[in-house]
């Protein structure tokens, strides 16, 4: 999965994903979703990967890369980082987000930058080069098993402080995670008196919500019944469960009591999995957990010890159907694109504005109806694009740039696409589904399950937005608008491609804006308040 932070102050994708780029280089020729490397906590020489259980907060540092000189670096750059629950869903971190940026150099956590107020530094590990970074200052976990989420957030164009200074607006594909635990004070005092008293029966309690835009975070003020809560624990006298429970009609739901103590392991079942093939489903819908994010064992759900009630065990599930309203390349290029194109279409686009990424830009010297050359205002649109050609011979392209200048010129060029240079390609796609947002049949907010379109490695992207991908294609081909075999970004354009080929054909699921139907194929008998 993936996951997006944070918190209640998080601006909507929509918005984000649309931001202008300026000044931005698209230098992954690997994938434009995700990064590479791995993070982890470790001790202050940052020499113990596997560590996760520590004493105190003030023993915790974050290191990331390869751990020797073999594995998959970390992309070069500046990084924020913080500290959350085990959710995600409340930021722990205690000072402002610019005191806690650090640099990777070499492919490695290189340690601390910013400003005076950045975090200390660790030891260097010979190993292979990297400075830990200390995480406290951050408050504990309301998780009653003391458990933490580290996240390492790379400073993308999505990437974005909130007014508060703390909290910090990104996307998932610029994250990685890795959870921690501290010991309570019974764990490192096992002999004080306190410790040995009879503990009263907790219950373990959270909420199930909507996330429609799929950031992994319950911004979207949706609740969802009947979905099946999953609860197993161990104590002394042995393991028990599973048991299930069902959320209420606020999205709702409590188990236990359980012993003090116990330690618990909580995930979902998650509804209606196969839509395409029960009728019961909506015809042909899924259902998708988003929260929490999964662990590196793929693991989704929550473990811990119940000291105390256990609350915040939050699960958030996007649901996804077939996509409808893309129009492709044969469209845009036959008589009933070219009527929508030349009359304005059926929306009325006013032609005074230029909507490029879910904006409104206004023209110098706006005037109705067409300009003083006769233009269209959707090539006018185009234009501000950054769209490539290449020559008339296949063999030589040349990557030149491309503003069509009647409709006739700008039909060739779509119907004469071709992938020699990929940087072509990737235009005459980015046109297609340019003009279906500007005449509304797509909307940049649209939320897309892109997990299957991949590029030649394997790296494929997450849940994203339509708006985002055409950001990222639009500033790919600013940068690299000759991608011939060989081409390092050749690559990473190809799998934008693919993925707007796929939206303009109605190929890529698309994420409902509210829940679909809940179902479960075999009824669930009904659990015991108490598994003692």
């Amino acid at each position: 999965m993936r996951s997006t932070i944070i918190m209640k102050t998080l601006l909507p994708l929509a918005v984000i994903a649309f931001v202008a780029i300026i000044g931005f280089k698209y230098t992954q020729p690997a994938s434009a979703a995700g990064f590479f490397g791995a993070i982890y906590t470790t001790i202050y020489d940052g020499t113990g990967v596997d560590v996760n259980i520590y004493d105190d907060d003030d023993d915790v540092y974050l290191n990331g890369g390869p751990q020797n000189q073999n594995g998959n670096g970390l992309p070069n750059g500046t990084y924020y980082f913080q500290v959350t629950d085990p959710s995600g869903s409340s930021l722990l971190s205690t000072d402002a987000a610019e005191c806690r940026q650090l640099l990777v150099s070499g492919g490695v956590i290189s340690g601390a930058t910013g400003p005076a107020c950045k975090h200390p530094n660790g030891l260097l590990n010979s190993a292979n080069n990297s400075m830990s970074v200390k995480l406290a200052p951050f408050s504990p976990t309301p998780n009653a098993g003391g458990e933490y989420k580290v996240w390492l957030i790379r400073q993308a164009s999505t990437t974005t402080v909130a007014e508060d200074g703390i909290h910090i607006n990104f996307t998932s594909n610029n994250s990685k995670t890795d959870n921690f635990r501290i010991r309570d004070f019974c764990e490192t005092h096992p002999d004080d008196q306190t410790c040995n008293e009879n503990p009263p029966d907790v219950f373990l309690s959270g909420h199930k919500f909507y996330d429609a835009n799929a950031n992994t975070l319950d911004d979207d003020n949706q609740d969802v019944a009947g979905i099946q809560i999953v609860i197993s624990f161990t104590t002394p006298a042995g393991s028990f469960g599973p048991f299930t429970t069902t959320t209420d009609s606020n999205g709702d739901w409590t188990y236990g009591p359980i012993p003090a103590g116990a330690s618990y392991t909580v995930t979902e079942n998650v509804p209606c999995v196969d839509g395409n093939n029960d009728l019961a489903c909506d015809v042909g819908s899924y259902w998708v957990e988003t929260a929490p994010v999964a662990d590196g064992t793929g693991f989704q759900g929550y473990t811990g010890v119940a000291n105390t009630n256990v609350g915040g065990l939050n699960f958030g599930n996007v649901c996804f159907y077939p996509a409808s309203g893309g129009l492709t390349l044969g469209y845009w290029s036959n008589k009933n694109g070219q009527k929508v194109m030349t009359n304005g279409g059926p929306y009325g686009i006013d032609p005074n504005t230029y909507p490029v990424f879910g904006s409104t830009d206004v023209p110098p010297n706006p005037m109705p109806g067409l300009d003083g050359t006769g233009m269209p205002k959707d090539l006018m649109f185009l234009q501000r694009l950054n769209l490539k050609e290449s020559s008339t011979s296949r063999r030589f392209p040349n990557g030149d740039n491309f503003d069509p200048p009647n409709y006739d010129r700008f039909n060739s060029w779509l119907l004469n696409g071709n992938a020699v240079n990929m940087s072509y390609m990737l235009s005459v796609q980015l046109s297609a589904t340019s003009l279906d947002v500007r005449h509304k049949f797509l909307f940049d907010s649209q939320i897309v399950d892109a997990r299957t379109v991949c590029n030649s490695i394997g790296d494929c992207f997450d849940f994203t937005s339509i708006g985002a991908i055409r950001v990222l294609a639009n500033q790919s081909l600013d940068n690299y608008s000759l991608t011939v075999s060989g081409s390092p970004w050749r690559d990473s354009q190809e799998q934008m491609k693919n993925f707007l080929d796929g939206v303009n054909n109605n190929r890529l699921p698309f994420a409902s804006a509210s829940p679909c139907s809940v179902f479960y194929p075999l009824p669930v008998s009904p659990a015991p308040l108490s598994g003692k």
